[in-house]
């Protein structure tokens, strides 16, 4: 049984991103909506510290026959994101592992003042899968630049220096195919078999 321990994050999140970004309700029976038109992740550059300290140039667009499951969050928040991460850990060996290995998750943080490439790393390889990227915006105008593209909406709480702080986010998953178009967004809240149901319509048809 899932518990969810609605937050500062969860219940601002859901009132100032999810309703923002998910404008168009598709007519399929697949889960989740797509928007008319579809927003598109192409140019839009970010770093991947995946490997180490010295990043590389990454996009969140995917090779021919590969998907790109993009999410962005923040390594402290207490309940969407760990969900959505092991949930879509979880859909990608739902599908098996030939189309897991056309599927890449994509997690960007909108903290990146403290979630530092290292931490970011560990996060996704020890509790989630060692295959997800990590990605970090190179500097506030990418993130921004990013967010209004896609449709992405975070705010930080008020806050004073070294105090902890929530940041409120909407928790979409943007499901991006080769041409760049993000094909389907799922709200926090799809299961894995959801996740597992748009992956394979979209790397079998």
């Amino acid at each position: 049984m899932r518990v969810l321990v609605i937050t500062f994050s969860a219940v601002v999140a859901l009132t100032l991103g999810v309703g923002a970004a998910l404008v168009a309700a598709s007519e399929t029976e697949l889960p989740g909506v797509v928007r008319d038109p579809a927003p598109s992740a192409a140019g839009l550059v970010f770093d991947d510290h995946a490997e180490g300290d010295d990043p590389v140039e990454a996009d969140l667009v995917p090779g021919p026959g590969e998907l790109t499951l993009a999410y962005f969050g923040y390594l402290s928040c207490p309940d969407m994101c760990p969900l959505t991460m092991s949930d879509l850990a979880q859909a990608r060996r739902l599908v098996g592992p030939e189309l897991a290995d056309h599927t890449t998750v994509a997690f960007v943080t909108v903290d990146p003042a403290r979630d530092e490439p290292e931490d970011l790393r560990r996060y996704l390889e020890h509790f989630f899968d060692d295959g997800f990227l990590a990605l970090r915006a190179r500097d506030d105008a990418a993130l921004e630049e990013a967010a209004e593209t896609l449709g992405v909406r975070y705010e930080l709480e008020d806050h004073d220096p070294g105090e902890r702080y929530e940041v409120a986010h909407s928790a979409i998953t943007y499901v991006i195919d080769a041409s760049g178009a993000v094909v389907r967004e799922l709200p926090f809240g799809a299961t894995p078999e959801d996740y597992a149901q748009v992956i394979e319509a979209a790397l079998t048809d």
